[in-house]
């Protein structure tokens, strides 16, 4: 390769390596990425070493443990309260995802306890088994656009959290009119943490800190002279 060649290949590598990095810094806030992205990217560019064409695995590692982190730390001028309400529904898709794998690892043995107690009620059961576990990834996907609506100061998805506490108290009365605490204890279990943590999630948008965050105060009026 002659020496003509040599910066080409240089520009390239370091072209990709930029490409890569700024993927990797995408998954930051937006508010995060505004103020600091130039000055993150101008350092991980300088500290790269000679040659190297895309993002280690541990510089990708760090990135995104941070920008885990900054993801979970409140936005600028936003109250602990809503910053607090959008952990809780992050971890509400988790639950759920828990509560999903519950499910379908006490199948069988919920099933069996039907059968055993009245076995006229095993079509049912296996019913609402099954549309517990499809409609469950769609809850999992309303968990997390609440929690992404709420830390971007959508004041519409404050009437979301509560529609969908609703909801979850409404699935909970019909889970004990089908006696799901006898038949279903570990899935009864997992659905009343899911309430709980939807009923703090609704408490926590709607405090005054909350209200003054979603609905600042209109400036005064100002009278015209004279």
């Amino acid at each position: 390769m002659s020496d003509r060649d040599e910066p080409a290949l240089s520009m390239s590598e370091s072209a990709s390596l930029e490409r890569g990095y700024r993927r990797l810094l995408a998954c930051y806030p937006r508010w995060f990425r505004q103020e600091n992205e130039e000055e993150v990217l101008a350092v991980l560019m300088t500290c790269a070493q000679e040659d190297q064409a895309r993002p280690s695995f541990e510089a990708a590692a760090d990135l995104l443990k941070g920008a885990a982190r900054m993801r979970l730390r409140p936005r600028p001028g936003q109250p602990r309260t809503v910053s607090a309400a959008v952990r809780l529904l992050y971890l509400g898709a988790l639950a759920e995802l828990g509560a999903l794998l519950t499910i379908i690892a006490s199948a069988g043995t919920v099933k069996a306890a039907v059968a055993h107690g009245d076995p006229a009620g095993v079509p049912g059961a296996s019913g609402r088994i099954l549309v517990d576990e499809i409609l469950a990834p769609v809850v999992i996907v309303v968990w997390l656009c609440l929690g992404w609506a709420i830390g971007r100061r959508r004041d519409a998805a404050r009437i979301g959290v509560t529609a969908f506490f609703g909801l979850i108290t409404m699935t909970m009365l019909a889970a004990l009119s089908a006696d799901s605490p006898v038949y279903a204890t570990a899935d009864f279990a997992a659905g009343m943490v899911l309430w709980l943590i939807s009923l703090a999630s609704m408490v926590l948008v709607f405090t005054p800190a909350s209200n003054r965050y979603f609905r600042p105060e209109s400036a005064p009026m100002v009278s015209p002279a004279g």
